[in-house]
């Protein structure tokens, strides 16, 4: 069983360090000069910065100090009806608040840390903590701070970095309107959640950038938000490993391909028992994004899909169901950026298999449909109103009903920076 691990994670790594290598057209040019290369930027992504960025970013390789911080208020409505026919609502304000930064000891080393914390109108009262899995299934709970980076970067090249510590990590569809991901998107919303390990990654000249994750799980938990029969108490599932690989330049209509494979060693309960059965459990995930017309301003259209399979799912026993556990899970974004001047708007569709258990978004077995409004006015904060409707794909035995939720929300980003580099 153990050779079979350690057979599966050097899989993983031959998958991936031939690939970054295979995706890079690093041939020298004339004279040592690299050629100039639409490679270098993002072209034409019109997803929000900070719901896409990650703690690695190899634009930051300077000298210097960088400030980094933001503040998210919101306003949330929901109205649940549950599974043994109650129903339940209520409404919340509150707001996360992040203010972090980091410094360049050299030109290719570097020390960062943020702190982070939410606070809600029922849930309130300030708290430090400094966990390694996180308090709540979505990350803190309620008047809770702490480190969601705290991390030491070394910049092999201008192209390749390594990162070991508290990071924040994401792979996302950049949907315009959305960032959503099936498999890894770190403090989504008003969330406050991390990975701690380690993360290499390397881009390549021709828009190829690759990653590989070693995330060091806890006894009783992750930083990463998890599912269902996901369970880390064993010495064998706490290392998960992940690799990605993502091209953000055009490529005809395309603007975004990608795809990840992740990797968690004898995590799965296939009974739902921690005493029973464990087993290896992966997820393989696809993304693609189309924009039309080419052009930055005016009206224009991002539509892209997920789509994710795990082979090895829980039993219908585990997962409460008296059908096959499904493993597939896909969605689908259609965004219009500027029908008018900075204001955009955009749908989501989803659904995710019960034994789909990876999502940070989506949960198990649910059907999704979300609306999104979104506006960028000039020297202010983004606005975003959000409509969304879940509901159960198939209904639990021993329940009266499907459960059903309907969510609305408002609320704004405000972003400050402060550089000395």
């Amino acid at each position: 069983m153990h050779r079979s691990r350690h057979q599966a994670v050097m899989a993983l790594l031959l998958l991936w360090l031939p690939l970054s290598s295979v995706v890079a057209d690093d041939t020298p040019a004339s004279n040592g000069v690299e050629p100039p290369s639409e490679a270098i930027d993002a072209d034409g992504d019109d997803t929000a910065d900070y719901d896409v960025e990650t703690t690695v970013d190899i634009s930051d390789a300077k000298k210097g100090v960088l400030i980094d911080s933001d503040v998210r208020p919101i306003v949330d409505y929901f109205d649940v009806d549950g599974r043994d026919g109650t129903s339940v609502s209520d409404e919340r304000l509150g707001a996360r608040v992040r203010l972090g930064g980091n410094f360049g000891m050299t030109d290719s080393l570097y020390v960062g840390a943020r702190l982070a914390g939410v606070c809600f109108t029922d849930d309130c009262d300030p708290e430090f903590v400094l966990e390694s899995a996180t308090p709540a299934n979505n990350g803190l709970e309620g008047g809770q701070f702490t480190f969601d980076e705290l991390y030491l970067q070394w910049f092999r090249t201008e192209r390749g970095a390594i990162a070991l510590g508290r990071l924040q990590t994401r792979f996302v569809l950049r949907g315009g309107v959305y960032a959503k991901s099936l498999d890894r998107n770190n403090s989504n919303n008003v969330n406050v959640n991390w990975t701690d390990g380690l993360q290499a990654t390397y881009r390549a000249r021709n828009g190829w950038n690759s990653s590989f994750i070693l995330e060091r799980n806890a006894r009783d938990g992750t930083g990463s938000i998890r599912h269902g029969q996901l369970d880390f108490d064993d010495s064998s599932a706490r290392n998960t490993y992940f690799a990605g690989f993502e091209n953000i330049t055009r490529w005809g209509p395309v603007s975004q391909r990608g795809f990840n494979v992740s990797y968690l060693p004898a995590s799965l309960l296939k009974d739902g028992d921690p005493n029973g059965r464990r087993e290896d459990y992966w997820g393989f995930v696809g993304r693609l994004m189309f924009r039309w017309p080419q052009r930055t301003e005016g009206a224009r259209f991002r539509g892209g899909t997920e789509i994710g399979y795990a082979p090895e799912t829980a039993t219908s026993v585990a997962a409460n169901l008296d059908t096959s556990v499904s493993g597939l899970a896909w969605n689908i974004v259609a965004s219009v950026m500027d029908f008018r001047p900075r204001h955009n708007i955009g749908i989501n569709y989803a659904q995710t298999g019960a034994g789909w258990l990876l999502s940070p978004q989506y949960r198990p077995n649910e059907e999704l449909f979300e609306i999104r409004y979104q506006w960028r006015p000039k020297h202010f904060a983004l606005l975003e109103a959000r409509v969304s409707w879940r509901e159960d794909l198939e209904q639990q035995i021993g329940t009266l009903q499907k459960r059903e939720e309907f969510d609305f929300y408002l609320r704004a980003t405000w972003e400050f920076t402060l550089k000395d580099r």
